[in-house]
């Protein structure tokens, strides 16, 4: 787990439930992240994870993008889990955020919420090809 100023990112991620809100069927072997503050700017940070490992250690979200390509492996899978794990509840609880899957020419943008007892989880499914 990735450290920044002295805190170790999603270092409470066991203690948390976590909600899948939403599944989403991939094609690609490598997509783009981006997130965004959902609503007013309030000093949101999230920690992103991928099948456990963090990403995206401690991103203050804001209307800015922060953009993150991964590239999905094999090893990795058919069958990926995105955590999004609040680091705090900014000035205005929830954590909210807006996740933006670029996936080739397919894009899906998918809301998400988190506080400091959930999680909130990201399938994505690779399609196989034929």
């Amino acid at each position: 787990t990735t450290a920044k100023s002295g805190h170790l990112a999603a270092a409470g991620i066991a203690a948390r439930k976590i909600e899948t809100i939403k599944s989403v069927e991939i094609k690609n072997d490598s997509l783009t992240l981006t997130l965004y503050d959902n609503g007013e700017v309030d000093g949101d940070t999230v920690s992103v994870l991928l099948n456990g490992k963090v990403i995206m250690p401690m991103e203050g979200m804001s209307t800015k993008a922060i953009n993150k390509t991964i590239y999905l492996t094999p090893a990795i899978g058919d069958s990926i889990v995105l955590i999004m794990y609040a680091e705090n509840l900014g000035s205005i609880p929830p954590n909210t955020g807006l996740l933006v899957v670029h996936d080739g020419e397919n894009t899906y943008y998918i809301r998400f919420s988190g506080d400091l007892q959930h999680n909130a989880a990201i399938i994505l499914k690779r399609k196989r090809k034929n």
